[in-house]
């Protein structure tokens, strides 16, 4: 069982000991009832007819109230198992942001962010039903089906509960073994389903160029074959399961009309008395009904556990190394930054730095070429310790960055990626991201610094207008000025543009450059870019040379 399993019922465990002691119970009272059946049905064979009622009721009154008991139970059972399934859904959320946050950036790069999201949230509610829906019904069946063994072990031949008892293992055997079928069909699902919630994500994030290469009917062609193997292939796992389930069943009741035969057989040569027939007879059919109960279970959990291994796997990823007995060094003012023989590949990956040595003045603007795929974007995650060094080190204000902590370091570093992602939130929320305690006055400053006043006027609801998906309705240009104007809400230390021309027109470039001459008084700026803009106030200029993984100081321009 994995650790967060068992931490998951460990930090449940008062409220799960209720739900088992409730289904404990249920199965107790449910394995009683047979013994007072076979009273009644004794009494109304050999009881003296003028007795019967007077003999009868009292058992009849005893039964109505283990009948009102379980029901009561099977409530109170139900309200607590609906209040333990919320409550463990909103901590398998928390838990997974909590997890999130720890991962290594590689891990996000593996997989398509749609697919990912559509199968966690499928296999957290499959690990709900799992703990708080089939638990609960397997230990009562399996506690029900114990008790009965125990009751006929006492009560009735040891022939017929031996019989009753190699009719419950064939039956458990046959139901293994479905589920090892079953099993090896859910794996293919699973994949077979992520192919689908791929094509699906794909096909919504790049819808743009499917229409502009007019090739919708090959993605819907492509669509159709995987939605018809995955068909093909539910319909033999439905046929399996419909074929096994009712045969498994079958040999159960057979089994079942075979210990009654026995009995029967028993009772005719005078070797059972009618009172052991007719308790063996109703708890014959008692354990008949809790074994076929528990192979329909088992027969249909395989997507479950499939779920609880995906989680479990997840949970289980390397995170980032702990730093939480590390002393941050705090960054609070415009650093410089110095690279010194560093050396750096992807794993798989060519060498993108060799022995490469830069360095970057403080409250400068340095721009630093290089052509597409030269690794330029490759210093960010280096200096955000996405990633780190194979040799050498990158050093702020002649400060190893490895003495910081990542969290002090993306905290204080600002980042504009070239994907300039707005959230679907208020204009005020998009800033906050930077610095929760802002107020207006500040946010509206930051707006000002980053050349966007003309948005508050523009909105008809100022800093609560909310923005569309991806920011829909703003220019590129007004997308790649929030993200920075995130960065002034913050005051970064230091700041990092990726690509910050690609999509602007002229005016947006000369809006952009203002801003980044402008911010350079109070932080370091470095540009990542293969473009030259006259307009900006430039202190040094390197060019990555991919042949040789270095970076060549260059000139600057006149």
């Amino acid at each position: 069982m994995t650790p967060w399993i068992l931490k998951a019922l460990f930090r449940y465990r008062r409220m799960l000991s209720v739900i088992i002691i409730i289904q404990v119970t249920c199965a107790i009272l449910l394995a009683l009832q047979p013994r007072y059946f076979q009273q009644l049905v004794s009494l109304a064979i050999g009881g003296a007819r003028g007795t019967l009622l007077a003999e009868g009721l009292p058992i009849i009154t005893l039964l109505a109230g283990i009948y009102l008991s379980g029901t009561l139970l099977q409530a109170l059972g139900g309200y607590i198992g609906c209040t333990f399934s919320s409550n463990l859904l909103k901590q398998l959320q928390s838990d997974f942001f909590e997890k999130v946050s720890h991962l290594p950036l590689q891990f996000f790069q593996r997989q398509s962010s749609g697919e990912f999201f559509t199968q966690f949230n499928n296999d957290i509610g499959q690990t709900q039903r799992f703990i708080a829906d089939f638990c609960p019904k397997a230990v009562r069946e399996c506690i029900t089906a114990v008790t009965v063994i125990l009751i006929l072990l006492y009560f009735c031949p040891v022939l017929l509960t031996f019989t009753a008892l190699g009719i419950v293992i064939v039956t458990s055997f046959l139901v293994v073994q479905l589920n090892r079928i079953m099993a090896r069909y859910a794996r293919k699902q699973r994949t077979g389903w992520g192919e689908i919630n791929r094509l699906f994500d794909e096909t919504v994030q790049g819808i743009d160029t499917l229409k502009m290469f007019a090739t919708e009917k090959q993605r819907r062609e492509r669509f159709e074959k995987n939605t018809s193997d995955f068909r093909d292939l539910s319909v033999r796992a439905g046929s399996v399961v419909a074929m096994f389930s009712p045969g498994i069943d079958l040999i159960s009741k057979f089994g079942s009309l075979l210990l009654i035969f026995m009995a029967y057989y028993m009772i005719s040569r005078g070797n059972i008395q009618l009172d052991p027939f007719l308790l063996f007879f109703f708890y014959a059919a008692l354990l008949q009904m809790s074994v076929s109960n528990l192979a329909g279970y088992l027969a249909n959990i395989q997507a479950e556990l499939t779920a609880i291994r995906k989680i479990s796997a997840f949970f289980s990823e390397s995170c980032e190394q702990d730093e939480a007995g590390k002393t941050s060094m705090l960054l609070h003012q415009a650093v410089s930054i110095e690279l010194q023989a560093l050396t750096f590949s992807y794993p798989k990956g060519r060498l993108l730095y060799r022995d490469a040595n830069m360095h970057i003045p403080a409250n400068s603007l340095t721009v630093v070429h290089g052509p597409s795929g030269s690794g330029k974007s490759t210093l960010i995650n280096l200096l955000l310790r996405f990633y780190s060094p194979m040799r050498g080190c990158i050093k702020l204000d002649g400060i190893d960055i490895e003495n910081y902590t990542r969290s002090e370091l993306r905290r204080k570093i600002g980042v504009v990626t070239q994907n300039h992602f707005v959230f679907n939130e208020p204009l005020r929320e998009n800033l906050l991201v930077a610095k929760p305690d802002a107020g207006d006055p500040e946010i509206r400053r930051a707006l000002e610094q980053a050349q966007l006043g003309g948005l508050l006027t523009r909105f008809p609801g100022g800093l609560d207008e909310v923005l569309d998906p991806r920011g829909r309705g703003l220019s590129a240009g007004e997308k790649q000025r929030i993200c920075i104007a995130r960065i002034l809400l913050r005051n970064s230390p230091l700041m990092i543009l990726d690509e910050p021309w690609s999509n602007l027109d002229d005016r947006a470039r000369q809006l952009l450059a203002e801003v980044i001459n402008t911010a350079k008084r109070s932080t370091t700026i470095m540009i990542l870019t293969h473009e030259d803009l006259p307009a900006l106030a430039v202190d040094r200029t390197y060019n990555l040379m991919p042949e040789q993984g270095a970076f060549v100081r260059a000139p600057l321009m006149p």
